[in-house]
């Protein structure tokens, strides 16, 4: 039922802003009962999280499986390149703070698990580690939200930028 609900929503943010998608909307569009929805989620909020975690966590199942850094970069920039007008929409509302907040937290974990997956043998500090994950995660997630109103992103080329400036031979 939550997939249901959020690509309701999903369809929905693609017609109208983002924030005057209520929860009346949303039960009448899945042909659900209000107790349905508050069965699952709290709130149109909670909607938005789960999706875009859901979201980054399908990317990252993709990016584990990539063969090289380059590709692992890509399923994210392919991703906010597919969704690029559902993102800026998110990003226009009342909830951006919340929106930015949510995709750098997923980019975080999901990197820390990706860098894990990738370099069990990697001998970082913690501090120094955290460091790092912040830097990244709200860099890349900058740099999508930026890409996102390209409609001819160059998908390729902008996962190759960032994976030589991830591993500092862009400059």
């Amino acid at each position: 039922m939550k997939v249901v609900i959020a690509t309701a929503f999903g369809q929905m943010a693609r017609k109208k802003p983002i924030d005057k998608i209520t929860v009346k909307d949303l039960v009448e569009q899945c042909g659900i009962s209000r107790q349905a929805f508050y069965y699952h989620f709290q709130d149109i909020l909670e909607v938005m999280e789960w999706s875009i975690r859901q979201m980054v966590e399908s990317t990252l199942q993709t990016s584990l499986r990539a063969e090289t850094p380059e590709k692992a970069i890509e399923a994210f920039v392919s991703v906010a390149a597919e969704h690029g007008e559902l993102l800026l929409r998110l990003l226009d509302s009342q909830r951006r703070a919340q929106i930015e907040r949510v995709f750098v937290e997923a980019l975080r974990s999901n990197m820390r698990r990706l860098l894990s997956a990738k370099r069990p043998d990697l001998a970082v500090n913690h501090q120094d580690l955290e460091v790092a994950l912040n830097f990244c995660a709200y860099g890349i997630a900058g740099v999508l939200f930026e890409n996102c109103k390209n409609r001819d992103l160059n998908v390729e080329q902008l996962s190759r930028q960032l994976s030589q400036l991830l591993s500092g031979n862009l400059i």
